[in-house]
Order: structure tokens, then sequence, then C-alpha cells
């Protein structure tokens, strides 16, 4: 089924929460489980990158408890938004997965890697995030320290935008360059989320409202940012599972030296920077699907970019 046809489902889960998600590619196979990006639902995925990792592998995209289609309200914690995803997986008889968490959903996919049980996170991408704040005594050899502050104005533009209009301007100005080639792909992964047609199911393209944007950027600047050693930046140590970190090279919602923090930090990781790329790399590189595939299935990409 592709990502502009796949019909959404639900499911309640021990929790309460009613998750909708949809379901694309192979029925058998260790499916790959896509959470998603801050004040997004799941229609804002790309329907070019899911319908290129579908053609290998079962893909699961989904709505947060509170987001999009999905019931509950929104976790003000990543570890709350991580026990929504154990909850979903536990209601869906899931027992293995790999895990892709793009921006804010890659602090959670952190956090779901972290306190699952063993072995239900068999390999974890991580895309345009970063890890929490360290405490005082943690070990900050080997990163870029003090941490790079990025500019206000693109997560201003992106958190306060209530207007279903704006939301493309939004996110141009957020997750891509702003010169002429980054606007012209702003606008070609805009026109691609248009093509999904399911008309009993129209598209959710106002970004989310208010109330859940608030917890959602409670759990990033408040929880995420304040140091806890229950938080991952302490325990990416633990993270036996092989680990793909990505991200463009010049990202301005999540410094890129953040995704080289999870690079040192996790044992077995690797890690992919995207040239003349920011925080939208995966809606503007093909190629960003064809590392995925690779990764997961334990070959090394020897491509060029």
């Amino acid at each position: 089924m592709a990502a502009q046809t796949a019909k959404t489902q639900y499911i309640e889960a021990k929790n309460g929460v009613k998750f909708a998600y949809r379901h694309l590619g192979s029925s058998s196979g260790i499916p790959l489980i896509m959470h998603g990006h801050f004040r997004s639902n799941m229609d804002y995925w790309d329907p070019l990158l899911l319908n290129n990792l579908a053609a290998r592998r079962p893909v699961l995209i989904f709505d947060q408890a509170g987001v999009g289609r999905s019931s509950g309200e929104v976790a003000n914690t990543f570890s709350g938004w991580a026990d929504n995803v154990i909850a979903l997986l536990e209601a869906l008889n899931i027992n293995q997965v790999d895990l892709l968490g793009f921006s804010m959903g890659g602090c959670a996919a952190q956090m779901v890697a972290l306190n699952a049980r063993p072995g239900l996170v068999r390999k974890l991408i991580l895309a345009g995030t970063a890890p929490s704040a360290p405490s005082p005594n943690s070990d900050v050899s080997g990163i870029v320290w003090p941490r790079e502050i990025p500019p206000p104005e693109p997560i201003t533009v992106l958190a306060t935008r209530t207007e279903e209009a704006d939301t493309l301007e939004a996110l141009a100005f957020s997750f891509f360059y702003d010169t002429d080639e980054g606007k012209a792909a702003a606008k070609m992964y805009w026109n691609r989320v248009l093509e999904r047609n399911v008309p009993e199911e129209p598209l959710i393209l106002k970004l989310l409202g208010l109330e859940g944007t608030k917890s959602q950027t409670d759990s990033y600047v408040v929880d995420w940012m304040t140091p806890n050693p229950k938080n991952s930046f302490d325990r990416l140590g633990e993270l036996k599972m092989p680990v793909l970190v990505m991200n463009g090279d010049n990202d301005v919602l999540v410094p890129s030296s953040q995704s080289w923090e999870l690079a040192v930090k996790i044992p077995n990781s690797q890690l992919v920077l995207y040239p003349k790329a920011g925080h939208g790399f995966l809606y503007e590189y093909t190629e960003a699907a064809r590392e995925m595939d690779f990764f997961l299935d334990g070959q090394l990409y020897t491509g060029r970019l």
C-alpha cells in the first residue's frame, strides 16, 4: 500500500489511548516504526521517503497521544512519549522493531530504546535530533562543548504559527536552507504531501494546537534540557544495538554538532551528514532512504551522495 492511499487504522492501547496508525509495505519482516517531529502528525511524512522505505520492509507510521487522529493528551516528557510508543507496540502485538525518530521524535526514540525491555528495538535511527542535557559531572570529552546555541527565529516560527496556510512557510523556514534551492526543495516536499488522496480522510495540515504544542515544548525545554540522569545523555552507553545518526550539515533547529554528540556517546553508532541540507534533509535526499535500507539490512552503503 502506497503512502498516498494507505488507510488509517485505529487500536486502543492499555493506557486508554486510541492510536491512529498506517501500515505500508510488506506484511512480514521486522517493521520500521517512524516517529515524527515537533507539531507534526503522520500526514507530514514525505510520501517519497515512506514509499522508498516500504519497498523493502514493513513500515508503520502513527500519531502520538493527543496528536492528529489519536486520542489522549500530549505528554510533557519524552519518557512519557516513549511509554506511549511502547503501549502502541504492545497493543499491536509487535515483539521487535527497528525504530526511526525524527527531531523531537528522535528524543522519544532514545527513551524507547533505553526504557523498553531488552530486544524490543533491534536497530535505531536518530535523525536530526539530540541527546538530553548532561549532568554537571557528565563526561563531555570528545564532543563540541559548550553546546552550540541555535538561532531563535526558526523554532519561534515553527512553534507559533497557528493557521494551516502558514504551515508550509513555517516548515520551509525552519527545515530548509534559505536559498532558491532550499525554497524549491520545500515546495517539492509539500507538493508530495498533498498527493495523499483518501477521500474519507482529509489531510490534517494545520500544525498541532497551542495546548499540545506547549506540552511538546515543555518536553524539550523543561525536561530534556534539565540535567536528569534518567534521561538519555548519561545513558547513551547503554544502547547496545546498532545506531545510525543522520542530519543535514547545517541544522538550525537542532544543531548538527549534537548529532556528533550522539555518535561519540553511543558505542555502536555511525554518523551521516548530508551536504547543503538542514533539518529537512530526509525530504531533500532520496539517498537517505537507501542509506537506511543498507543500515537496516546490515550492509555498508558506499554510494555517493
